[in-house]
């Protein structure tokens, strides 16, 4: 038989396995003061509370198993990317409110080159 480990795994509990007696054990343990908890045996059997896992009966856990992620459409497979969909600089393509604000900021700019800097100009 092999030998148990020498830093054992404990359980949510804090429960380890002794490795000289194979007890299960709560092991000692330093007080903010500085002195030493004992070593606290465990009975055979007995499961804390901590320990406990949630009941799931065989459909449920069955139905847990085969739970698609949240969000996701059976069937529906994401559009591949390519780089034409996407800006000319490789960026994210634009969304629609962000396309209707570029159109706007080109009319705008397009109106201020219309109207000529020096009025007086015009009339010599």
């Amino acid at each position: 038989m092999s030998r148990p480990p020498i830093n054992p795994d404990k359980s949510v509990a804090g429960i380890a396995v002794d490795p000289q007696t194979l007890e299960r054990v709560i092991p000692e343990s330093r007080r903010p003061d500085g002195t030493v908890r004992k070593q606290i045996k465990i009975r055979p059997g007995f499961t804390p509370q901590e320990d406990v896992r949630r009941f799931r009966g065989t459909k449920q856990a069955q139905m847990d198993v085969n739970v698609l992620p949240k969000g996701h459409i059976i069937g529906w497979a994401p559009p591949p990317t390519s780089m034409a969909a996407s800006g000319s600089d490789g960026t994210k393509p634009l969304s629609k409110s962000a396309k209707k604000n570029a159109k706007r900021k080109e009319k705008r700019e397009k109106e201020k080159v219309d109207v000529p800097d020096n009025w007086e100009d015009d009339d010599d």
